[in-house]
């Protein structure tokens, strides 16, 4: 009989409640109706080296006119089609968050300190410090009609520059976010509006021309949900993601649907992010490929970052497979730019930018280890004896030539009958090599119990395509 394999994280509070998880595998649904199952499971890319860049970590990508840049460290740098790079300034700061944006002439960079703002002028490379009386720092920026728009940490203000110039500025062309007396997190230019995020509400304003300062807020607006991390604000598919907060409490994942918040997280999710102590340093990114708009979040002291996918509306995990501990721990992606054609990813523990593509089958060479926990099976809570399971994935993927586990690659599960709290040991079997396409990776003779769940786990630097589960099973009383 069929067996519901395929699917997205949940792991509840109680293990014996539902344990699934999704590990670097995410679930993909056919468009057409008539193919052969639904849903399938498909490994997330890999990554190999693109460049190295002397400083760490990156702090933020950019791309502008066809061209690329990275803050590692204190430097910007320039990076260029082949993997070379040049440096182009450099900031005060090596560490924490660089907000970044573009007005198409100049790159304006902000830290988040006083000192903190830098400009690069694109026709002529030059590079200067933002020294007009104007700049009060800021912990974002944003681009809308001309204007760089930035928030006042700690503060209630936003302000401006110059039409097209970063470096120059009014000094009275600020306003307050006055519909709440919460201060501001971040700014964001989303459907030629500014959306002023503040801890507990969001305030939209646009550009009304006015003479003295031209940006006012949208009356009757004002959304009564905040953001708890300036860095997790993101924009992709025509739509804006943030992970909110308000007077009641933190921790839920919202994006937009038309000018209102919608909530696309779940308990699972939102027990993840109120177990942080502090979830204001939690990062995001999204990006496109294959037609699946993802938005990816990294908290400080989880194990693995939390990927929606707007597609499907559906959570997976991904994850960096720590060799030497054995155990998972939060991706190594920072952020995303798409530039040359291909995917660019920095990475947030050292300086290195990454290729990322579906037809990568590790992690710069390290193994990319994907996991799929089950939902459990059970009938009434009387005894079943598993007879066989099969997984139906495509199979004669091994690599010619390659490493020994390549060539001959295989798959390994495990079960638990007791709601997660212990496992039983691993079993592997083959997934077929090259060319063995009609391999079946089956597993025989699995005991009894009354409720149980699968994980399947492999390694190899492989594409692996699950499919579906089939399960032969017969109820017993003994």
């Amino acid at each position: 009989m069929d067996f519901p394999f395929v699917g997205s994280s949940y792991q509840y509070r109680s293990s014996n409640y539902d344990l699934q998880r999704s590990i670097n595998l995410y679930p993909i649904k056919s468009e057409v109706g008539t193919s052969k199952a639904i849903t399938a499971l498909v490994s997330v890319p890999g990554y190999s080296s693109f460049a190295l860049l002397p400083d760490s970590p990156i702090r933020a990508t950019h791309e502008v006119n066809g061209r690329a840049f990275a803050v590692a460290g204190y430097g910007l740098y320039e990076i260029f089609s082949n993997g070379s790079y040049i440096l182009r300034g450099s900031l005060l700061t090596n560490s924490g968050y660089v907000s970044v944006a573009n007005n198409g002439f100049q790159i304006c960079m902000v830290d988040g300190t006083v000192t903190g703002g830098f400009i690069l002028t694109l026709a002529t490379n030059a590079y200067a410090q933002i020294t007009n009386p104007y700049f009060l720092g800021a912990n974002t920026v944003t681009f809308i009609d001309g204007y760089f728009m930035f928030n006042k940490p700690n503060t209630q203000i936003y302000y401006i520059s110059a039409l097209y110039d970063g470096l120059s500025g009014d000094p009275l062309d600020f306003a307050s976010a006055e519909a709440s007396p919460d201060n501001l997190v971040a700014v964001k230019e989303i459907h030629k509006q500014v959306w002023l995020f503040g801890t507990s509400t969001i305030e939209p304003v646009f550009n009304t021309g006015a003479a003295d300062f031209p940006f006012s807020p949208n009356q009757g607006a004002v959304i009564e949900y905040g953001c708890a991390a300036a860095q997790s604000i993101a924009t992709t598919a025509n739509t804006i993601f943030w992970i909110g907060s308000d007077r009641e409490g933190t921790g839920i994942v919202f994006m937009t649907n038309g000018s209102q918040p919608q909530r696309i997280s779940n308990n699972v999710i939102e027990r993840l992010l109120q177990s942080v102590p502090d979830l204001s340093t939690a990062t995001a990114y999204t990006y496109q490929e294959d037609g699946h708009y993802f938005y990816i979040i990294n908290v400080d002291g989880l194990d693995t970052s939390l990927v929606f996918d707007i597609n499907t509306q559906e959570w997976h995990e991904r994850a960096f497979w720590n060799t030497n501990g054995g155990n998972y721990e939060r991706h190594r992606a920072q952020s995303h730019i798409f530039a040359f054609g291909k995917h660019l990813i920095g990475d947030y523990a050292n300086g290195n930018i990454y290729q990322q593509s579906l037809d990568i089958y590790t992690f710069n060479g390290q193994p990319l280890r994907r996991l799929r926990r089950s939902p459990y099976f059970a009938d009434d809570l009387e005894y079943l004896f598993f007879s066989r399971l099969q997984i139906d994935m495509e199979t004669g993927i091994g690599l010619d030539g390659a490493a020994s586990s390549d060539t001959a690659p295989t798959a390994a599960l495990r079960w638990t009958d007791d709601g997660g709290h212990t496992w039983s040991n691993e079993y592997s079997a083959s997934l077929g090599a090259l060319g063995n396409y009609n391999t079946r990776v089956i597993w025989r003779r699995l005991g009894r119990s009354r409720s149980r769940a699968f994980e399947f786990v492999t390694s190899v630097a492989c594409k692996i395509f699950i499919i579906s589960a089939k399960v032969q099973v017969e109820k017993g009383t003994s």
